[in-house]
């Protein structure tokens, strides 16, 4: 990961992507320049944000959340995902921690919007920082993440992994395939409120997506 924090906003809240591999000292300094940078956009209301790429102690946590109260502005913080990082969102999906540790430090990272015939694949997990356009497609052996909207094909597993996920800050798909098994895009009716994190997986031969707060 080039930067040591990316800031990426989804519906009122703010996604924060950690580098793993940097010092922490490092990311918070990082982190307190982009909150600095974005004090107006932070300041005066309650903002829902989510901590992904690194697992965070006690310590670390509050550490951040007192940079962003100190020089954002921000009064309450709210924690919309049961866990709090890309990791423990992963192991929730039946890898171990020691796996999914060694996954991250090998994670296929692409930042920026895929159009309409773009096709990027991953033989790890694949992060995808910014939208999967209509006619786009994001392909991965193992996890794939859209901090961002998810409106074109994801496949993830694709050498059938059926414990893979397909997470998206704004799911919207033409189509999502785990392993073996494929689902379309739901029905209108069917569509969950938009700016909801969602995350698909695989549940009794069938692909299920919900809120990730219900996952």
């Amino acid at each position: 990961m080039n930067e040591p924090v990316v800031l990426k906003g989804f519906g009122k809240g703010i996604a924060v992507i950690l580098d793993s591999s940097c010092d922490f000292e490092i990311i918070c300094d990082h982190f307190k320049q982009k909150v600095i940078n974005g004090k107006n956009f932070f300041s005066g209301y309650e903002i829902p944000i989510q901590f992904i790429g690194r697992k965070l102690n006690s310590y670390e946590l509050q550490k951040l959340i007192e940079i962003m109260k100190t020089f954002g502005g921000v009064h309450d913080i709210i924690f919309p995902w049961d866990e709090i990082s890309f990791h423990n969102l992963l192991s929730t999906a039946g890898e171990s921690a020691e796996d999914i540790k060694e996954e991250q430090l090998n994670a296929k990272i692409h930042k920026g919007t895929l159009r309409s015939g773009q096709v990027i694949t991953s033989e790890s997990d694949l992060i995808i920082i910014g939208d999967v356009n209509p006619g786009a497609e994001v392909i991965s052996k193992n996890n794939i993440i859209v901090l961002g909207a998810l409106r074109g094909i994801a496949h993830a597993g694709i050498s059938g992994n059926k414990n893979a996920v397909v997470f998206a800050l704004e799911m919207d798909p033409v189509q999502i395939r785990i392993a073996n098994i494929i689902a379309r895009a739901p029905d209108e009716d069917n569509k969950h409120e938009k700016g909801v994190a969602e995350i698909a997986y695989i549940e009794n031969e069938t692909i299920v997506i919900k809120p990730v707060t219900q996952f």
